[in-house]
Protein backbone atom coordinates (compact mmCIF):
# COMPACT_ATOMS: atom_id res chain seq x y z
CA UNK A 1 0.00 0.00 0.00
CA UNK A 2 2.99 2.36 0.64
CA UNK A 3 4.57 1.93 -2.76
CA UNK A 4 1.07 2.36 -4.17
CA UNK A 5 1.20 5.81 -2.35
CA UNK A 6 4.72 6.43 -3.58
CA UNK A 7 3.17 4.88 -6.87
CA UNK A 8 0.33 7.55 -7.35
CA UNK A 9 2.25 10.96 -6.38
CA UNK A 10 4.30 10.47 -9.76
CA UNK A 11 2.01 8.26 -11.84
CA UNK A 12 0.39 11.55 -13.86
CA UNK A 13 3.60 11.21 -16.08
CA UNK A 14 2.87 8.07 -17.25
CA UNK A 15 -1.13 8.96 -17.71
CA UNK A 16 0.03 12.14 -19.73
CA UNK A 17 2.33 10.13 -21.58
CA UNK A 18 -0.09 7.78 -22.18
CA UNK A 19 -3.04 9.60 -23.92
CA UNK A 20 -0.97 12.35 -25.35
CA UNK A 21 1.61 10.54 -27.56
CA UNK A 22 -1.44 8.46 -28.19
CA UNK A 23 -2.75 11.22 -29.95
CA UNK A 24 0.19 12.23 -31.29
CA UNK A 25 0.37 8.63 -33.00
CA UNK A 26 -3.16 9.29 -34.55
CA UNK A 27 -2.19 12.31 -36.18
CA UNK A 28 0.97 11.77 -37.26
CA UNK A 29 2.99 13.95 -35.26
CA UNK A 30 5.50 11.62 -33.82
CA UNK A 31 8.33 14.07 -33.41
CA UNK A 32 6.12 15.96 -31.04
CA UNK A 33 5.27 12.85 -29.13
CA UNK A 34 9.23 11.93 -28.93
CA UNK A 35 9.49 15.89 -27.42
CA UNK A 36 6.91 14.90 -24.63
CA UNK A 37 8.49 11.77 -23.82
CA UNK A 38 11.71 13.45 -23.71
CA UNK A 39 10.59 15.53 -21.18
CA UNK A 40 8.99 12.55 -19.26
CA UNK A 41 12.40 10.97 -19.02
CA UNK A 42 14.14 14.09 -17.83
CA UNK A 43 11.08 14.68 -15.07
CA UNK A 44 11.65 10.67 -14.27
CA UNK A 45 15.65 11.42 -13.54
CA UNK A 46 14.65 14.25 -11.13
CA UNK A 47 12.18 12.55 -9.63
CA UNK A 48 14.36 8.92 -9.36
CA UNK A 49 17.15 11.02 -7.55
CA UNK A 50 14.37 12.73 -5.23
CA UNK A 51 12.76 9.04 -4.40
CA UNK A 52 16.67 7.23 -3.85
CA UNK A 53 17.71 10.01 -1.05
CA UNK A 54 13.84 9.71 0.19
CA UNK A 55 14.10 5.99 0.79
CA UNK A 56 17.08 7.12 3.80
CA UNK A 57 14.93 9.42 5.34
CA UNK A 58 11.51 8.56 5.46
CA UNK A 59 10.54 4.40 5.77
CA UNK A 60 10.36 4.36 9.55
CA UNK A 61 8.42 7.72 9.99
CA UNK A 62 5.69 6.31 7.36
CA UNK A 63 5.72 2.79 8.70
CA UNK A 64 5.25 4.75 12.93
CA UNK A 65 2.30 6.54 11.20
CA UNK A 66 0.92 4.40 10.03
CA UNK A 67 0.71 2.55 13.53
CA UNK A 68 3.18 -0.55 12.79
CA UNK A 69 3.95 -2.24 15.61
CA UNK A 70 8.11 -2.82 16.61
CA UNK A 71 8.13 -6.00 14.41
CA UNK A 72 6.85 -4.33 11.83
CA UNK A 73 9.12 -1.05 11.88
CA UNK A 74 12.71 -3.48 12.25
CA UNK A 75 11.78 -5.68 9.54
CA UNK A 76 9.95 -3.46 7.23
CA UNK A 77 11.84 -0.14 7.38
CA UNK A 78 14.87 -1.72 5.72
CA UNK A 79 12.53 -3.48 3.31
CA UNK A 80 10.72 -0.24 1.97
CA UNK A 81 13.86 1.65 1.95
CA UNK A 82 15.38 -1.36 -0.79
CA UNK A 83 11.68 -1.16 -2.42
CA UNK A 84 12.26 2.57 -2.64
CA UNK A 85 15.10 2.22 -4.72
CA UNK A 86 13.72 -0.26 -6.96
CA UNK A 87 10.80 2.34 -7.32
CA UNK A 88 13.61 4.14 -9.01
CA UNK A 89 13.97 1.78 -11.53
CA UNK A 90 10.27 1.62 -11.84
CA UNK A 91 9.63 5.41 -12.77
CA UNK A 92 11.51 4.88 -16.22
CA UNK A 93 9.85 1.21 -17.45
CA UNK A 94 6.43 3.09 -16.56
CA UNK A 95 7.37 5.96 -18.75
CA UNK A 96 8.37 3.44 -21.41
CA UNK A 97 5.31 1.27 -21.38
CA UNK A 98 3.43 3.81 -21.77
CA UNK A 99 4.86 5.09 -24.85
CA UNK A 100 4.86 1.95 -26.33
CA UNK A 101 1.06 1.36 -25.61
CA UNK A 102 0.56 4.99 -26.63
CA UNK A 103 1.78 3.86 -30.01
CA UNK A 104 -0.05 1.03 -30.44
CA UNK A 105 2.32 -1.71 -29.24
CA UNK A 106 0.57 -3.74 -26.54
CA UNK A 107 2.37 -6.51 -26.77
CA UNK A 108 6.08 -5.53 -25.87
CA UNK A 109 4.99 -4.17 -22.03
CA UNK A 110 3.13 -7.27 -21.89
CA UNK A 111 6.05 -9.73 -22.54
CA UNK A 112 8.50 -7.41 -20.59
CA UNK A 113 6.12 -7.32 -17.85
CA UNK A 114 5.94 -11.00 -18.00
CA UNK A 115 9.54 -11.55 -17.73
CA UNK A 116 9.59 -9.36 -14.87
CA UNK A 117 7.16 -11.47 -12.95
CA UNK A 118 9.42 -14.48 -13.90
CA UNK A 119 12.35 -12.85 -12.42
CA UNK A 120 10.93 -11.69 -9.07
CA UNK A 121 9.68 -15.13 -8.28
CA UNK A 122 13.33 -16.44 -8.89
CA UNK A 123 15.48 -13.90 -7.69
CA UNK A 124 13.09 -13.86 -4.57
CA UNK A 125 13.77 -17.64 -4.05
CA UNK A 126 17.69 -17.07 -4.84
CA UNK A 127 17.64 -14.00 -2.50
CA UNK A 128 15.87 -15.43 0.06
CA UNK A 129 16.76 -18.65 0.45
CA UNK A 130 20.36 -18.15 -0.37
CA UNK A 131 20.79 -20.33 -3.26
CA UNK A 132 23.63 -21.03 -5.98
CA UNK A 133 25.94 -19.51 -3.74
CA UNK A 134 24.13 -16.15 -2.71
CA UNK A 135 23.88 -14.92 0.66
CA UNK A 136 20.63 -15.99 2.89
CA UNK A 137 19.05 -12.65 3.00
CA UNK A 138 15.27 -13.87 4.31
CA UNK A 139 12.61 -10.67 3.92
CA UNK A 140 15.38 -8.47 2.49
CA UNK A 141 15.70 -11.43 -0.57
CA UNK A 142 12.65 -10.12 -1.43
CA UNK A 143 12.79 -6.80 -1.49
CA UNK A 144 16.27 -6.82 -3.46
CA UNK A 145 14.25 -9.06 -6.37
CA UNK A 146 12.26 -6.68 -6.60
CA UNK A 147 15.58 -4.30 -7.70
CA UNK A 148 16.82 -6.77 -9.75
CA UNK A 149 13.87 -7.74 -11.78
CA UNK A 150 13.23 -3.88 -12.42
CA UNK A 151 16.47 -3.31 -13.61
CA UNK A 152 15.97 -6.07 -16.05
CA UNK A 153 12.81 -4.38 -17.36
CA UNK A 154 15.22 -1.03 -17.46
CA UNK A 155 17.52 -2.91 -19.71
CA UNK A 156 14.92 -4.28 -21.64
CA UNK A 157 12.96 -1.07 -22.00
CA UNK A 158 16.09 0.74 -23.48
CA UNK A 159 16.86 -2.20 -26.08
CA UNK A 160 13.41 -1.16 -27.10
CA UNK A 161 13.01 2.27 -26.96
CA UNK A 162 16.58 3.03 -28.03
CA UNK A 163 16.75 0.22 -30.48
CA UNK A 164 13.81 -1.28 -31.91
CA UNK A 165 11.49 2.06 -31.99
CA UNK A 166 14.29 3.91 -33.54
CA UNK A 167 14.01 2.28 -36.65
CA UNK A 168 10.25 3.13 -37.21
CA UNK A 169 10.16 6.62 -34.82
CA UNK A 170 13.65 7.60 -34.72
CA UNK A 171 13.69 7.72 -30.83
CA UNK A 172 17.34 8.69 -30.67
CA UNK A 173 17.46 11.96 -32.41
CA UNK A 174 16.83 14.44 -29.93
CA UNK A 175 14.13 16.98 -30.28
CA UNK A 176 14.23 20.94 -29.09
CA UNK A 177 12.51 21.43 -25.89
CA UNK A 178 9.55 23.30 -26.39
CA UNK A 179 8.29 25.24 -22.79
CA UNK A 180 4.79 24.95 -23.92
CA UNK A 181 4.97 21.25 -24.03
CA UNK A 182 6.74 21.49 -20.92
CA UNK A 183 3.83 22.88 -19.19
CA UNK A 184 1.56 21.09 -20.76
CA UNK A 185 3.36 17.91 -19.67
CA UNK A 186 3.68 19.53 -16.30
CA UNK A 187 -0.67 20.59 -15.97
CA UNK A 188 -1.46 17.03 -16.90
CA UNK A 189 0.91 15.10 -14.71
CA UNK A 190 -0.18 17.08 -11.80
CA UNK A 191 -3.54 16.94 -12.54
CA UNK A 192 -3.62 12.94 -12.92
CA UNK A 193 -1.44 12.49 -10.18
CA UNK A 194 -3.73 14.29 -8.05
CA UNK A 195 -6.22 11.73 -9.26
CA UNK A 196 -4.22 9.03 -8.51
CA UNK A 197 -3.20 10.08 -5.26
CA UNK A 198 -6.57 11.11 -4.03
CA UNK A 199 -7.53 7.34 -4.21
CA UNK A 200 -4.10 6.07 -2.69
CA UNK A 201 -4.32 8.11 0.30
CA UNK A 202 -7.68 7.05 0.98
CA UNK A 203 -6.31 3.43 0.55
CA UNK A 204 -3.74 4.66 3.37
CA UNK A 205 -6.14 5.69 5.42
CA UNK A 206 -8.70 2.60 5.00
CA UNK A 207 -5.58 0.09 5.75
CA UNK A 208 -4.15 2.31 8.29
CA UNK A 209 -7.66 1.92 10.12
CA UNK A 210 -8.23 -1.95 9.60
CA UNK A 211 -4.37 -2.27 10.61
CA UNK A 212 -5.63 -0.86 14.36
CA UNK A 213 -8.08 -4.17 14.69
CA UNK A 214 -6.20 -6.92 14.60
CA UNK A 215 -3.96 -9.57 13.18
CA UNK A 216 -7.13 -11.25 12.10
CA UNK A 217 -8.49 -8.30 10.03
CA UNK A 218 -5.14 -6.93 8.55
CA UNK A 219 -5.19 -10.90 6.59
CA UNK A 220 -8.40 -10.90 6.06
CA UNK A 221 -8.34 -7.66 4.46
CA UNK A 222 -5.22 -8.57 2.44
CA UNK A 223 -7.36 -11.78 1.34
CA UNK A 224 -10.19 -9.52 0.23
CA UNK A 225 -8.02 -7.04 -1.16
CA UNK A 226 -5.96 -9.82 -3.55
CA UNK A 227 -9.13 -11.08 -4.42
CA UNK A 228 -10.17 -7.70 -5.29
CA UNK A 229 -7.30 -7.11 -7.98
CA UNK A 230 -8.45 -10.02 -9.91
CA UNK A 231 -11.49 -8.19 -11.04
CA UNK A 232 -9.48 -4.71 -11.23
CA UNK A 233 -6.52 -5.11 -12.83
CA UNK A 234 -8.17 -6.88 -16.13
CA UNK A 235 -11.11 -3.41 -15.71
CA UNK A 236 -7.52 -1.67 -15.54
CA UNK A 237 -6.29 -3.52 -18.96
CA UNK A 238 -9.52 -2.00 -20.65
CA UNK A 239 -9.48 1.16 -19.12
CA UNK A 240 -6.05 0.88 -20.57
CA UNK A 241 -6.83 0.31 -24.14
CA UNK A 242 -9.58 2.57 -24.07
CA UNK A 243 -7.33 5.30 -23.15
CA UNK A 244 -5.38 4.24 -26.23
CA UNK A 245 -7.82 4.28 -28.84
CA UNK A 246 -9.77 7.23 -27.95
CA UNK A 247 -6.14 8.82 -27.63
CA UNK A 248 -5.33 7.71 -31.36
CA UNK A 249 -8.70 8.37 -32.91
CA UNK A 250 -9.13 12.23 -31.29
CA UNK A 251 -5.33 12.47 -33.05
CA UNK A 252 -6.78 11.04 -36.50
CA UNK A 253 -9.92 13.65 -35.85
CA UNK A 254 -12.67 11.44 -35.59
CA UNK A 255 -14.40 11.64 -32.70
CA UNK A 256 -17.26 10.38 -32.92
CA UNK A 257 -15.47 6.90 -33.54
CA UNK A 258 -13.20 7.81 -30.35
CA UNK A 259 -16.90 7.86 -28.29
CA UNK A 260 -17.79 4.25 -30.31
CA UNK A 261 -14.54 2.38 -29.59
CA UNK A 262 -14.56 3.60 -25.75
CA UNK A 263 -18.26 2.44 -25.18
CA UNK A 264 -17.13 -1.15 -27.00
CA UNK A 265 -14.66 -1.63 -25.00
CA UNK A 266 -16.33 -0.50 -21.73
CA UNK A 267 -19.34 -3.21 -22.75
CA UNK A 268 -16.58 -5.58 -23.09
CA UNK A 269 -14.88 -5.18 -20.24
CA UNK A 270 -18.38 -4.54 -17.87
CA UNK A 271 -19.32 -7.92 -19.62
CA UNK A 272 -16.41 -9.50 -17.75
CA UNK A 273 -16.76 -8.03 -14.58
CA UNK A 274 -20.11 -9.39 -14.08
CA UNK A 275 -18.70 -12.63 -15.03
CA UNK A 276 -15.87 -12.36 -11.70
CA UNK A 277 -18.84 -10.85 -9.73
CA UNK A 278 -21.16 -14.05 -10.74
CA UNK A 279 -18.13 -16.65 -9.62
CA UNK A 280 -17.29 -14.69 -6.98
CA UNK A 281 -21.01 -15.22 -5.05
CA UNK A 282 -21.08 -18.01 -5.99
CA UNK A 283 -17.61 -19.67 -4.45
CA UNK A 284 -16.80 -17.66 -1.52
CA UNK A 285 -16.27 -20.15 0.92
CA UNK A 286 -13.84 -22.33 -1.75
CA UNK A 287 -11.80 -18.99 -2.75
CA UNK A 288 -11.00 -17.94 0.60
CA UNK A 289 -9.97 -21.58 2.09
CA UNK A 290 -7.65 -21.13 -1.00
CA UNK A 291 -5.65 -18.35 0.84
CA UNK A 292 -6.21 -19.84 4.62
CA UNK A 293 -7.58 -22.20 6.88
CA UNK A 294 -8.00 -20.14 9.82
CA UNK A 295 -11.66 -19.86 10.62
CA UNK A 296 -11.14 -16.72 12.39
CA UNK A 297 -9.46 -15.33 9.08
CA UNK A 298 -11.45 -17.09 6.45
CA UNK A 299 -14.75 -16.33 8.69
CA UNK A 300 -14.20 -12.27 8.69
CA UNK A 301 -12.90 -12.39 4.75
CA UNK A 302 -16.40 -13.81 3.44
CA UNK A 303 -18.25 -10.85 4.31
CA UNK A 304 -15.71 -8.46 2.67
CA UNK A 305 -15.97 -10.95 -0.73
CA UNK A 306 -19.30 -10.30 -1.26
CA UNK A 307 -19.09 -6.63 -0.93
CA UNK A 308 -15.84 -7.40 -3.54
CA UNK A 309 -18.27 -9.07 -5.69
CA UNK A 310 -20.61 -6.45 -5.50
CA UNK A 311 -18.73 -3.81 -6.02
CA UNK A 312 -16.85 -5.41 -9.08
CA UNK A 313 -18.88 -4.38 -11.84
CA UNK A 314 -18.46 -0.19 -10.35
CA UNK A 315 -15.02 -0.55 -9.53
CA UNK A 316 -14.91 -1.39 -13.41
CA UNK A 317 -17.00 1.59 -14.35
CA UNK A 318 -14.99 3.90 -12.41
CA UNK A 319 -11.66 2.65 -14.41
CA UNK A 320 -12.98 2.04 -18.10
CA UNK A 321 -14.53 5.21 -18.49
CA UNK A 322 -12.41 7.16 -16.40
CA UNK A 323 -9.57 5.65 -19.31
CA UNK A 324 -12.20 7.02 -21.80
CA UNK A 325 -11.75 10.35 -20.52
CA UNK A 326 -8.22 10.14 -20.46
CA UNK A 327 -8.23 9.78 -23.39
CA UNK A 328 -10.01 12.44 -24.79
CA UNK A 329 -8.00 15.07 -22.27
CA UNK A 330 -10.60 15.22 -19.75
CA UNK A 331 -8.31 14.94 -17.02
CA UNK A 332 -9.63 18.02 -14.88
CA UNK A 333 -13.19 16.43 -14.84
CA UNK A 334 -10.88 13.20 -13.51
CA UNK A 335 -8.95 14.70 -10.67
CA UNK A 336 -11.60 16.86 -9.49
CA UNK A 337 -14.11 13.78 -8.57
CA UNK A 338 -11.11 11.68 -7.07
CA UNK A 339 -10.63 14.90 -4.56
CA UNK A 340 -14.64 15.11 -3.48
CA UNK A 341 -15.18 11.34 -3.84
CA UNK A 342 -12.31 10.59 -1.74
CA UNK A 343 -12.08 13.49 0.70
CA UNK A 344 -15.71 13.97 1.07
CA UNK A 345 -17.05 10.09 1.05
CA UNK A 346 -14.67 7.78 1.27
CA UNK A 347 -12.34 9.07 4.08
CA UNK A 348 -14.56 10.46 6.45
CA UNK A 349 -16.89 7.35 5.82
CA UNK A 350 -13.82 5.27 6.69
CA UNK A 351 -12.67 7.20 9.81
CA UNK A 352 -16.47 7.25 10.96
CA UNK A 353 -17.47 3.82 10.35
CA UNK A 354 -14.14 1.94 12.03
CA UNK A 355 -13.48 5.02 14.74
CA UNK A 356 -16.68 6.28 16.18
CA UNK A 357 -19.24 3.89 15.07
CA UNK A 358 -17.14 0.39 15.87
CA UNK A 359 -18.39 -1.17 12.63
CA UNK A 360 -14.57 -3.04 11.76
CA UNK A 361 -13.67 -3.79 8.84
CA UNK A 362 -17.01 -4.35 7.30
CA UNK A 363 -17.71 -0.71 7.84
CA UNK A 364 -14.24 0.28 6.69
CA UNK A 365 -15.25 -1.84 3.29
CA UNK A 366 -18.60 -0.73 3.02
CA UNK A 367 -17.17 3.32 2.72
CA UNK A 368 -14.69 1.52 0.05
CA UNK A 369 -17.73 0.33 -1.77
CA UNK A 370 -20.16 4.05 -1.28
CA UNK A 371 -16.85 5.69 -3.19
CA UNK A 372 -16.84 3.21 -6.10
CA UNK A 373 -20.43 2.90 -6.67
CA UNK A 374 -20.46 7.03 -6.57
CA UNK A 375 -17.51 7.23 -8.97
CA UNK A 376 -18.71 4.47 -11.62
CA UNK A 377 -21.57 6.10 -11.79
CA UNK A 378 -20.08 9.48 -12.24
CA UNK A 379 -17.75 8.54 -14.70
CA UNK A 380 -19.98 6.56 -16.91
CA UNK A 381 -22.35 9.98 -16.57
CA UNK A 382 -19.20 12.63 -17.54
CA UNK A 383 -18.43 9.84 -20.59
CA UNK A 384 -22.00 10.06 -22.06
CA UNK A 385 -22.28 13.83 -21.09
CA UNK A 386 -19.38 14.89 -23.12
CA UNK A 387 -19.18 17.21 -26.17
CA UNK A 388 -17.54 14.86 -28.29
CA UNK A 389 -18.39 16.68 -31.20
CA UNK A 390 -15.57 19.15 -30.16
CA UNK A 391 -13.09 16.42 -29.10
CA UNK A 392 -9.64 17.70 -30.45
CA UNK A 393 -5.55 16.58 -29.81
CA UNK A 394 -3.68 18.62 -27.27
CA UNK A 395 -1.65 20.41 -29.27
CA UNK A 396 1.01 23.46 -28.65
CA UNK A 397 3.82 22.87 -30.62
CA UNK A 398 2.84 24.47 -33.86
CA UNK A 399 6.41 24.57 -35.49
CA UNK A 400 7.65 21.36 -35.59
CA UNK A 401 7.35 19.60 -38.85
CA UNK A 402 4.24 17.14 -39.03
CA UNK A 403 5.28 13.87 -40.28
CA UNK A 404 8.39 12.48 -39.37
CA UNK A 405 7.82 8.99 -38.66
CA UNK A 406 7.44 7.59 -42.50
Amino acid sequence: MLMYNIWALFSGIQGAINYLVAQNYGSGTMRVGNQRMQIALMASLGISILVFFSSFVFPHMILKWMGANETILTLGTTYLQVRMIAFVLTIFNIAFFAYMRAIGDTSTPMIISLLVDFSVVAFTYVFCYGQFGFPKLGLQGAAWSMVAAEGVAFLLNLLVYYGVLNKSHMTRKWVPIDWSEVRLLMSESIKLSIAELSNSLGMLVFTSCITRLGTAAIAANEIALNILSFGYMPSNGFGAASTIGIGQEIGKGQPQEAKRFGLVTAYLGMGFMILVSIALFLFALPITKLYTTDYEVYSRTLSLIYIVAFMQLFSGATVIFGGGLRGVGDTTFLSRASLVFNWILFIPGTLLHTQVYDLGQVGAWAALCSMNVITGVANYWRYHKFKWSSAKSKTINIHIPARTDV
